[in-house]
């Protein structure tokens, strides 16, 4: 396990944003090829239930751009103020450029900014927030992370019922250097043998787009898979270990968290969890899930906007937060927020780019 502990670091707020599409898992008559009894098993063995998809026009960009916007009016700081801009996901908008500089174009921020794209997704909220302690420490004052993933994009990973649950969000926090902040804490694993546990083959310089690549519709062939069994496994076995190992270089116990927040898997991996660290499972939060489905990097701070917003902006509230999955990676942080601003969970509106 690697552990690090930051000073001079705090979250300022938290923006999220879903689109305003919806579907239900009961209303999908292609799902399971229609068996109502096996649809109905998942339903309340994940705690998943309907999720949001965004449209053919509408990329993960445009929902972290919307949530970037929100949080910039209501934080009332200067774009020029910027320092960094970082953008984590599986879906940017093209191979090349970054997303991070269309996003640093369309936001108007300073040539004085240094724009990053980091390819995560489960795990990728936690990723980002340690990338970004990393550049206040060593001299950005504010650092702006953009997290999200459209994994409806992936279309045949709900072609094939490999994954009916994904729902699209994008999030954008602002952390900011502050020498008086309470100390951060992160514990990040990595395990690279198990990569093709979750992947998408097709569409990569290793296996590039064919022109018999495609459904019947058009849609491309992504040879999206994932190994749920593996993934389970995974899980079962170092997302525990890696939260008690956090608490105890943090010098903490269960009792020293406020709130826990999980990436929303499902509700019996998140139970499990719950139960492997002594923590009564009604504390941890699956109602993201249920309403938005499995939103990968973006799953944290959704929660936080969906469940913990009037709590994070009227109280200091020390949270311990853990992401896993694609990779296969799992990280988990220890942060203070206190008194943020912090949005509830908003819909996807379009953004002016004035």
């Amino acid at each position: 396990m690697v552990k690090f502990a930051f000073d001079n670091i705090k979250i300022s707020g938290i923006s999220s944003v879903v689109p305003s599409k919806e579907l239900c898992l009961l209303d999908d008559k292609n799902l399971y090829n229609g068996d109502e009894k096996r649809i109905n098993r998942v339903v309340k063995s994940s705690g998943f239930l309907k999720r949001r998809i965004t449209e053919p026009n509408v990329m993960t960009s445009d929902l972290c751009l919307q949530a970037a916007e929100d949080l910039i009016k209501n934080l009332k700081i200067q774009k020029r103020e910027i320092d960094a801009l970082l953008f984590l996901s599986y879906t940017p908008d093209y191979l090349m450029p970054a997303t991070s500089y269309v996003l640093h174009n369309k936001l108007g921020l300073s040539e004085n900014c240094i724009c990053m794209d980091i390819p995560q997704a489960c795990s990728g909220y936690i990723l980002g927030l340690y990338q970004a302690s990393m550049m206040l420490n060593a001299g950005c004052k504010n650092v702006l992370l953009l997290v999200g993933d459209s994994f409806s994009k992936f279309s045949d990973m709900f072609k094939n019922n490999t994954a009916p649950v994904f729902g699209d969000a994008g999030s954008a926090t602002l952390i900011k250097y502050d020498k008086d902040a309470e100390k951060m804490y992160f514990n990040i694993n990595s395990n690279g043998k198990d990569f093709d546990a979750l992947i998408c083959e097709n569409g990569g310089f290793r296996n590039p787009v064919k022109k018999n690549d495609f459904y019947e519709n058009e849609d491309y062939t992504y040879n999206s898979r994932m190994d749920g069994g593996r993934i389970f496994d995974f899980t079962m076995e170092n997302v525990a270990p890696n939260i008690e190992g956090l608490l105890e270089f943090a010098g903490m116990k269960v009792d020293d968290i406020d709130k826990f927040v999980f990436h929303q898997a499902n509700k019996f991996i998140l139970e499990n969890i719950a139960r492997k660290l002594d923590i009564s499972p009604e504390t941890i939060s699956t109602e993201t899930l249920t309403n938005y489905g499995n939103q990968c990097g973006a799953s944290i701070p959704c929660t936080i906007s969906n469940v913990y917003s009037k709590e994070v902006s009227t109280q200091n509230v020390r949270c311990l937060l853990s992401g896993f999955g694609v990779g296969l990676s799992w990280a988990s942080a220890i942060v203070n927020l206190d008194n943020i601003y912090c949005s509830k969970l908003n819909e996807y509106k379009g953004v002016s780019n004035e």
